[in-house]
């Protein structure tokens, strides 16, 4: 049967004292795969954790804040793909990491910019990909090769396999700076229309791409400003305040390039632009599959002139559900999936050139059953796979943490000398037809969002 763990915590002892909380903890063979943000929270005394040996797939922002004290952590031979950017912040005392044996092909930038004292980094083992996503990573190991000991090595490219990143070149990488190559272009727009403005850049990585208004970088809540998978800005519903210098700006750590700047000008009155039928600019995958209390968010982002009116259908019915929600850009959220929202999702969007729909067939899965297993007795070990312990003082240990019958493993570090706490439990139908002479007569939302 299949095993499923999340450590929800650890909790120190409190209800006898005094107390020698433990200085380790040992979380080895426990089929652990989730370690969620704060997960330690309150353990700040302990310099060392066993995570290695579970089956842990991603290492969450936040996981071990609150290990003030945490000097070692080994979360070897796990099948870890993903590590978080703030994965390891705030450990500002730790001086080994062990993350080698996993699944790890690609590291966000500045995943070990929180951590000043490391001094031991083991990478190897992984499947890394050494390509311009790494460039930054080199840069790291050859800044720090005085002070930080770390091993890792290249599974791609061909020609760089089984090399040792830190003695690659920056020419090995082969990257290259960002480049502009559509710009976007002046737009006179009529009050309540979607402008879009083009920007389209090359470059190794994938250049990112941000947006300026009037010198200023974009930060925006706002629901009806949104910058597509391509780098185009999409405005939903202009009004006067949204006149202004556009200008997008593409970048990677190779440097970075500034557009031309484009004029948007906001009329009160009608302006005629040229007629364009409905295009696809985000489409939801054809396949989705979740479990159940999950989130469903499909995108469903249409280009064209006049502004295409949106309109999804469920099973090939006009949605009515009043928990799904739709916004003005063409997404479509549920918060919490049943098994009851399985099935065909389409997005049809029309205007009076013509009309396009894509469809999203989605499964939801039961949450798989509970099994139940005990932790292996320390005991029974093979010598070479119980780790050397720092000392502790007289009188403590470090006890085997039980996995409890749930869907989730709780851990709690005790003392030895004092007596055991007692055991407690855990706490109407549409045709296509129909669709296509709803979106060719007047179909709009007055709100950026709207429940249906």
């Amino acid at each position: 049967m299949e095993m499923f763990r999340t450590l929800r915590g650890l909790t120190a002892p409190n209800y006898y004292s005094p107390l020698i909380p433990s200085p380790s903890s040992d979380l080895r063979y426990n089929h652990i795969r989730e370690v969620p943000t704060d997960a330690f929270a309150g353990l700040s005394h302990l310099h060392t954790v066993f995570l290695n040996e579970n089956q842990l797939r991603r290492i969450e922002p936040g996981a071990f804040r609150g290990l003030l004290g945490l000097k070692y952590l080994y979360l070897n031979k796990n099948r870890i793909v993903e590590v978080a950017p703030s994965a390891f912040d705030s450990l500002d005392r730790l001086q080994s990491l062990f993350l080698y044996g996993n699944q790890i092909r690609r590291i966000p930038e500045g995943a070990f910019a929180g951590l000043p004292a490391l001094k031991r980094l083991r990478l190897d083992d992984n499947p890394l990909e050494c390509d311009c996503s790494l460039l930054w990573f080199r840069r790291v190991l050859h800044e720090a090769r005085q002070m930080l000991l770390a091993t890792s090595s290249c599974a791609t490219p061909e020609q760089l396999v089984g090399k040792s990143l830190a003695d690659l070149g920056e020419d090995d990488f082969h990257c290259t700076k960002p480049e502009i190559v559509s710009e976007p272009r002046d737009i006179e727009i009529s009050n309540g229309q979607t402008a879009v403005f083009t920007c389209k850049a090359h470059g190794d990585p994938r250049p990112e791409i941000v947006w300026m208004l009037d010198a200023g970088e974009i930060h925006s809540d706002d629901t009806r400003i949104n910058v597509l998978p391509d780098g185009s800005l999409r405005i939903d519903e202009v009004t006067a305040a949204d006149a202004g210098m556009y200008e997008c700006r593409a970048r990677n750590n190779m440097g970075q390039v500034q557009s031309r700047p484009a004029r948007m000008v906001v009329s009160n009155e009608v302006i005629e632009t040229e007629a364009e039928a409905p295009k696809f600019i985000q489409t939801p995958p054809a396949e989705v599959e979740l479990k159940v209390g999950a989130a469903l968010v499909l995108h469903c982002v249409v280009s064209g002139a006049p502004t295409p009116s949106i309109l999804w259908k469920f099973n090939n019915q006009n949605i009515q559900n009043g928990r799904i929600k739709l916004f003005g850009n063409g997404s479509l959220i549920l918060p919490v999936a049943t098994l009851d929202d399985g099935g065909v999702y389409s997005c049809y969007a029309g205007n009076a050139i013509g009309n396009v729909s894509v469809n999203a067939t989605v499964q939801v899965n039961a949450a798989g059953p509970a099994s139940t297993s005990a932790a292996p007795d320390s005991s029974a070990l093979p010598p070479s796979s119980s780790p050397t312990l720092p000392s502790t003082p007289a009188g403590t240990s470090v006890q085997d943490e039980t996995v409890s019958p749930a869907a989730s493993t709780t851990l709690t570090v005790k003392d030895s000398r004092s007596p055991k706490r007692p055991d407690s439990t855990d706490s109407g139908s549409n045709s296509d037809s129909d669709s296509t002479a709803l979106l060719n007569s007047t179909y709009s939302f007055d709100e950026d969002s709207k429940s249906i």
